[in-house]
């Protein structure tokens, strides 16, 4: 792939992580909204997102689609699905159809950051890919921030959250144009004229050469969301609730905080080409445990203004998490063959998505036994280097890896278990 297609393709894919980074930030910006509306306290509203959660776990049938039939055609019908599901959102009469509709949403939003990453790993060099999927992630984060603002500015409007879920339902204005740009990826099409997406099995996944990376990648791919889920959910409705601090003064601290912090994505590409995939994502899981004990201990009787604190926090939290993702989504997609890459990204989905919902159903319970919410989230908060130090000694490292060589061995290991004619 030419250096122009190559830019057009993480032009086009930054796009649509950004799309699903405004979608995803929608119910954790709206919690404070959310619960005034239904009438949630901490344990309730967490539990509420646990069950949102479980829509995730849909989401592995549908990465298994994309190792089948492409990854273009599967990203263009969840284009087209999301946004009839954002209008139902908006239009949900009352908590039980909320969450039923965001059910469905979920499987659909955990396609989309599935699918993008292991379009930038299969359309970038290897010299590039980390620092695509960092300028990837920027977009995401970017997406997110539009999310806040939009959410926040609805507080004094007319169905407050309910209009930015109607405003999600856009994205499907991009199919037309994604269907005349975006291609379908090389490495795809290679595998399929091979016939390895044809042949290749799950359970190729825990074979002799991937069954431990498979293993670790899970657990991972668990802990991380599950401390996210945990700590980041909570940005908007911790200095609302708990410090008294108006939405927008909340909403102003997080995307301030977290603008500064942009820099964290370009950061992980890069440190993550020069120091390699395992050593930036531990690095970056220390840190960030200790960024969230900072936020969540900043109190109302803070030195000066406890939006000062939070602002610290906020950088300090998103700059580490930033700089984590990158080497994550980059070994995600690089640790396996073409054939494989959505199905265990899929697989991913799954964990991320019981992280979560552990994530969830645990910050309810802890809230009640700590005493609320800042306590519950710091304490879950240290499973971040729990899951850096497993990325450290059970992955092998990535960097300067071409991804064609796990092609080649899933190809062999496909020789060997057919029978000879």
């Amino acid at each position: 792939m030419s250096q122009t297609d190559e830019s057009r393709s993480v032009l086009l894919l930054a796009g649509l992580m950004g799309y699903w980074g405004f979608a995803d930030v929608l119910n954790a910006a709206a919690a404070p909204f959310l619960a005034r509306e239904f009438g949630l306290d901490d344990v309730s509203i967490s539990r509420t997102f646990g069950w949102i959660s479980i829509g995730a776990l849909g989401t592995y049938a549908l990465a298994r689609w994309a190792d089948r039939r492409g990854r273009r055609r599967v990203l263009l019908w969840t284009l087209l699905l999301m946004s009839p599901l954002c209008i139902l959102t908006a239009l949900a009469p009352g908590l039980k159809g909320f969450i039923g509709v965001q059910v469905f949403t979920q499987a659909f939003k955990g396609l989309l950051v599935i699918l993008v990453p292991v379009m930038v790993t299969e359309s970038l060099s290897t010299e590039t890919r980390a620092r695509g999927h960092g300028w990837v992630s920027l977009a995401g984060s970017l997406g997110a921030g539009l999310g806040m603002i939009l959410v926040a500015s609805s507080e004094n409007v007319p169905g407050t959250w309910r209009w930015v879920w109607g405003a999600a339902a856009a994205g499907i204005l991009g199919v037309p144009l994604l269907r005349r740009v975006l291609p379908e990826s090389q490495h795809f099409e290679r595998a399929s004229a091979a016939g390895d997406t044809a042949s290749a099995m799950v359970r190729d996944l825990l074979g002799p050469r991937y069954r431990r990376r498979t293993i670790a990648l899970l657990i991972v791919s668990g802990l991380f969301p599950m401390v996210i889920a945990a700590t980041q959910t909570w940005l908007i409705y911790f200095p609302v609730q708990h410090l008294g601090l108006e939405p927008v003064v909340a909403t102003a601290v997080v995307i301030g905080g977290g603008g500064v912090a942009l820099v964290g994505f370009p950061l992980g590409g890069h440190l993550s080409e020069r120091w390699g995939r395992r050593p930036t994502f531990l690095v970056s899981s220390v840190l960030f445990t200790g960024a969230t004990w900072g936020f969540y201990h900043v109190s109302g009787d803070f030195p000066v203004h406890p939006a000062f604190g939070l602002a610290l926090g906020m950088v300090a939290m998103s700059l580490c998490s930033s700089a984590g993702v990158v080497p994550l989504r980059a070994a995600v997609t690089e640790l396996f063959p073409t054939a494989l890459r959505a199905t265990i990204s899929g697989g991913a989905a799954i964990a991320s998505a019981l992280g979560a919902i552990t994530a969830y159903f645990a910050t309810s319970v802890l809230s009640a036994w700590l005493g609320g919410l800042p306590a519950a989230a710091s304490l879950l908060s240290l499973g971040m280097p729990t899951a850096g130090i497993l990325f450290f000694l059970a992955l092998p490292e990535t960097r300067g890896r071409a991804i064609e060589d796990e092609d080649s061995a899933l190809s062999t290991s496909r020789e060997h278990r057919e029978p000879t004619r």
